[in-house]
């Protein structure tokens, strides 16, 4: 079973929640955009969405209007927004992703627009790039970031939100909702999610004081109730460890046919949202982690300085989404969400893509370069922050730990929030972590993130009664080239001197698919089904290759009492 788990970097630009901003009559300068959505169909199918918005024109005249540009592994979204006509002014397009409207000084305009989907069909559930409008036939799911054009140099306009169903039968769940009743920052409709199906199901739910709602699309093994009592226990466990973040939380789920082999969860987290799209095959118990990851996004890094600007992004994606990882898998112990057993799991899964990763030796810059491209690049990062923040955790042990420096971050970016001295989370951890602990922690963001070094954890990295176990074995080697063999459906590349050739496996055979085995480990089996005189025939083989390869695991006791396995959760959870 391949498991196809992509966290699309979170973008979230806003801080305040859900709160809506009163329009406040001693500012008149404070410009009211309406953004007005509504499905276009035809035949009973969802065609597109229709965008209007309707704003006061720049005291210049000349209304210069910012279109969706990258986002999420998305590239040149302005593609997606078509037909744009201006009521109250003369539209030009100067550039690809900006619209220049002409009009008389503080204008009424009114601007209308068609965003079509990106995908024809549902989108691939192995692709690392999903950060763009999903549209039709029976609705969409739709991320702010992708759809909405803004007003440039407008930050301070408040923005409300209208739906106009258009006489369908979807029921659309989103975000911005209580613009719906108030005008709020403009700053909220970027990271939203919009998503409307006939067949959506919301479950609400408590946290806290604060209210949670559970939205989902599909057919799975599990309730939406189900969902939401796990999504439940996730939010409150991470609120717990922050102390705060008592405020209206949107979870939406859009479920997708598995192809054969398949099991795929992807999410954004976003500011008061987060957006996930599954494989309908995954099962309740596999969101665990990955719910308390997302949600965890509402504070790393957005609350904590937010991530880097530009393309830039991914150079702070081992603190952004590497300490997410780290923290979800402790805070879901720590929680009772997840047993010692799924947690050494979690971590051995990790642990070993890490060391069979083509990408391990990556530095961070070549991280920036390949993050969106290239699969194994975009896991590094993860796998890398992760790691380090468990070396990071022991070498301040003495000094408060990890959680110290995490907590202090918060309370500095609190204090820059409404200021221009705002440094993203990543660039400020170093200077912060030295000044609450007097530790200089440059060096090993240097070592092992700037320039990559290989990491490898002490025995006793994780404490209580975990072990770090290092162990080496053969490399992996298929002896041919599958990626090509997937593509043409026969057998490409097999090397005469590789483990497929000496199985009787020959070029040109008929390919049929693959049983079985684990991708990057050379001790377990794997089959190739073939074709042979018309006939199925699996051949089995172990892909062993030259070298050795260096791989870390986790070891559990395999006899703990309780009273020994709640002291060995306390240690390693806190």
């Amino acid at each position: 079973m391949i498991v196809n788990r992509i966290l699309a970097a979170s973008v979230a630009l806003t801080v305040g929640g859900l709160g809506a901003l009163p329009v406040d009559a001693a500012s008149p300068q404070r410009n009211l955009d309406v953004y007005r959505v509504s499905p276009l169909v035809e035949n009973g199918k969802i065609q597109a969405l229709a965008v209007e918005v309707r704003l006061p024109a720049d005291a210049d005249g000349e209304t210069r209007m910012q279109l969706p540009a990258e986002w999420g592994g998305g590239e040149r979204l302005w593609r997606f927004l078509k037909d744009p006509v201006v009521t109250g002014g003369q539209l030009s397009q100067p550039d690809e992703k900006t619209w220049v409207i002409t009009s008389k000084p503080r204008a009424r305009l009114t601007l209308r627009y068609r965003v079509v989907s990106a995908y024809d069909g549902p989108p691939p559930p192995d692709s690392p790039n999903y950060g763009q409008p999903i549209i039709g036939p029976e609705g969409f799911y739709v991320i702010g970031h992708t759809i909405f054009a803004t007003p440039e140099d407008r930050e301070t306009d408040l923005a409300r939100f209208e739906w106009d169903p258009a006489s369908s039968a979807l029921q659309l769940s989103t975000d911005l909702t209580p613009l719906q009743r108030a005008p709020a920052s403009i700053s909220q409709l970027g990271p939203s999610v919009l998503m409307a199906y006939p067949d959506t199901v919301e479950a609400r739910r408590d946290v806290g004081g604060a209210p949670l709602t559970v939205a989902t699309r599909g057919t799975f093994s599990f309730s939406a109730e189900a969902f939401a009592d796990m999504a439940a226990r996730s939010i409150g466990a991470v609120r717990a460890f922050w102390g705060d973040g008592r405020a209206p939380f949107l979870i939406t789920l859009a479920g997708q046919p598995a192809p054969q082999g398949w099991t795929s969860y992807r999410g954004s987290g976003l500011d008061d949202a987060f957006a996930v799209i599954s494989t309908q095959n995954t099962k309740l118990e596999d969101y665990r982690l990955f719910l308390t990851h997302e949600y965890l996004h509402t504070w790393i890094a957005e609350r904590l300085g937010g991530a880097i600007d530009g393309p830039g992004e991914p150079a702070g994606y081992w603190f952004s989404e590497g300490f997410t990882d780290y923290y979800a898998r402790r805070l879901a112990l720590r929680a009772g969400l997840v047993d010692l057993e799924t947690f050494a799991a979690a971590w051995n899964e990790a642990l070993d893509a890490y060391a069979t990763s083509p990408a391990i030796g990556a530095n961070n810059a070549q991280i920036v370069a390949g993050f969106w491209s290239d699969r194994a690049v975009q896991k590094l990062p993860y796998q890398r922050g992760a790691q380090l923040a468990v070396l990071l955790e022991n070498r301040l042990k003495s000094k408060g730990g990890l959680d110290r420096v995490m907590l202090a971050l918060r309370d500095q970016a609190a204090k820059r929030r409404d200021t221009s001295r705002r440094v993203p989370a990543s660039q400020a951890f170093t200077p912060v972590a030295r000044s609450v602990t007097g530790v200089d922690l440059a060096p090993e963001i240097d070592r092992y993130v700037s320039r990559g070094e290989r990491i490898l954890l002490p025995a006793d990295a994780f404490g209580g009664c975990l072990t770090v176990e290092t162990l080496t074995r053969p490399a992996y080697w298929l002896g041919l080239d599958l990626a090509e063999t997937d593509k043409a459906r026969t057998l490409v590349g097999v090397d005469p001197s590789g483990p497929a050739y000496a199985a009787g496996l020959r070029e040109g055979m008929k390919y049929l698919g693959r049983h079985g085995g684990k991708p990057g480990d050379s001790t377990v089996e794997v089959g190739l089904a073939i074709e042979e005189n018309g006939k199925p025939r699996v051949v089995r083989f172990l892909p062993k290759g030259p070298g050795e390869v260096t791989v870390q695991r986790i070891k559990v006791p395999t006899a703990l009492g309780p009273d020994a396995r709640a002291a060995c959760v306390k240690a390693v959870a806190g």
